[in-house]
């Protein structure tokens, strides 16, 4: 500011005149003063050896009769301590931060084909239109690093052991080993050291993959940190912000296809991309078996008087024929199957929510032919949310007089048609001003699509038949005056 006014140096620093005329006049920097003397050190050296020494005794003292902040404080006090109890806290918390020790990693090399590390994680996505809060299985090969990240409503064995299969499909191959948590669906009880008492279910499955487990120790998720980075980077970057699904199936095939796009990527300290290590690692896995491992989770129920099952506080229906009999379920992460020994007569979507109820229409129809008085009140029927349609059209056979036997065995017609089909057949039947049994299935039968099917159908079956040539002579017989020879 050399060669300019004091008032031009306060325009320019935008301060008062005053203010720079007072500096102008000092002949040294000014330094900041005081208002009051420092006040002395109150934890001296001597208080701080005591805080240390008491410290070092909780070592060796019971958990329940340690030192606390609050009980050093005290008897600091008692020894001439005139200082607050806030600053024998932080000296506290300082000490006890120098001496924490931090754990130190030894870098690990695998082998190719050697082995997959698994975790759960979860995330957010909107699945038919609803915001949900998913499972994700994250799977990595150890070696080429190749992910597989695999989303479900579940952590349950059943969802866990079909996403395995699945990844391990997708990866081409089994590796040698799994590593993984001490998760509740494959571990029953941990034992000394690295021994675990593995559940029935999760060495069946392993037996059938021909697969070794090894399961990190209590709280070392370093022991499997790849794929502890794995479920962060799912969560951020294959699953993403607001992903948008219609059906698991195509929420799956997504991430897979993102799991594909991260794959193209080379890895720090590498010269190939993970998909290119991937192919390499592929030599090294073994051959999966001829057939995959049914991931389905196996119960012996018996049906009650109204046909249902009941399976995790969920009821499911039977045909009435199998009421009041010992069956068995077959529960899959995504559907529920029931058999009656080996034959599987009912199959459902799996329901997560508690105490409801899962009932087939086509269950009931035999029940309902013998008593179609229970129709309107039978709960299957009501809950069956048929198209609009149907219910015009029994509404027009009553008009009609019609029984509502006959409007079952319309319903029975969706053994043969979908529902689509019949409700065109019921439109057509209405339009034509024919509400009966009869219209519906004549008019199912000339419908073209079901008619090329079977026409091609009787073709076939005609061109196996073989007619024998009749004899002509044997007409004879029909002459008048007897047979002629």
């Amino acid at each position: 500011m050399e060669g300019k006014s004091q008032r031009q140096v306060a325009k320019a620093l935008g301060i008062s005149r005053k203010t720079v005329a007072k500096y102008a006049q000092l002949t040294k920097v000014p330094r900041y003063q005081r208002q009051k003397p420092a006040q002395p050190v109150v934890l001296t050296p001597e208080f701080q050896a005591e805080i240390e020494r008491r410290l070092a005794e909780n070592e060796i003292l019971p958990r329940k009769q340690r030192w606390t902040g609050r009980t050093i404080y005290e008897d600091l006090v008692a020894l001439g301590y005139q200082g607050s109890e806030p600053t024998v806290r932080r000296y506290i918390a300082k000490i006890r931060k120098l001496k924490r020790v931090q754990p130190a990693f030894i870098p690990l090399a695998h082998d190719p084909g050697e082995s997959i590390e698994v975790d759960w994680g979860e995330a957010v996505v909107v699945l038919d239109g609803a915001e949900v809060t998913v499972q994700i299985l994250c799977v990595r090969l150890r070696w080429s690093g190749m992910p597989v990240v695999i989303a479900y409503p579940t952590q349950r064995q059943e969802a866990m052991f079909d996403g395995l299969r699945r990844a391990l499909e997708r990866l081409s191959g089994v590796p040698r080993r799994m590593t993984l948590d001490n998760l509740k669906q494959a571990v029953k009880r941990i034992l000394e050291g690295r021994n675990r008492e593995e559940q029935d279910a999760f060495l069946s499955f392993r037996t059938h993959y021909l697969i070794d487990s090894n399961f990190c120790n209590p709280a070392s998720g370093n022991e499997k940190g790849s794929v502890e980075n794995l479920v962060g980077l799912a969560q951020r970057y294959i699953v993403g912000p607001h992903r948008e699904a219609r059906t698991w199936d195509e929420l799956n095939a997504i991430l897979w296809q993102r799991c594909l796009e991260y794959a193209r990527r080379i890895p720090q300290g590498s010269t190939q991309s993970i998909l290119e290590r991937w192919e390499e690692e592929k030599k090294y896995l073994r051959p999966l078996p001829a057939r995959p491992f049914d991931c389905c989770k196996v119960a012996l129920v018996s049906s009650n008087k109204v046909s249902c099952v009941t399976f995790e506080t969920c009821r499911y229906s039977v045909p009435v024929q199998y009421a009041n009999r010992p069956l068995q379920v077959r529960a899959y992460w995504d559907r529920i199957d029931i058999y009656a020994g080996q034959e599987k007569i009912a199959s459902h979507l799996r329901c997560y929510e508690r105490n409801r109820e899962i009932l087939d229409l086509d269950h009931y129809l035999e029940l309902l032919h013998v008593k179609p008085g229970a129709l309107e009140q039978a709960k299957p029927y009501r809950m069956a949310q048929l198209p609009p349609v149907y219910h015009q059209f029994r509404a027009e056979m009553q008009a009609q007089g019609r029984s509502d036997r006959e409007f079952i065995e319309i319903l029975m017609l969706h053994r043969a048609y979908s529902v689509s089909e019949v409700s065109t057949a019921l439109e057509l039947a209405l339009a034509q001003r024919t509400a009966c049994y009869t219209a519906v299935k004549q008019l199912l039968a000339v419908q073209p699509d079901l008619g090329a099917e079977a026409s091609t159908s009787t073709a076939g079956e005609l061109a196996g038949i073989r007619v024998q040539q009749p004899s002509l002579a044997e007409y004879n017989r029909l002459l008048k005056g007897g047979v002629v020879h």
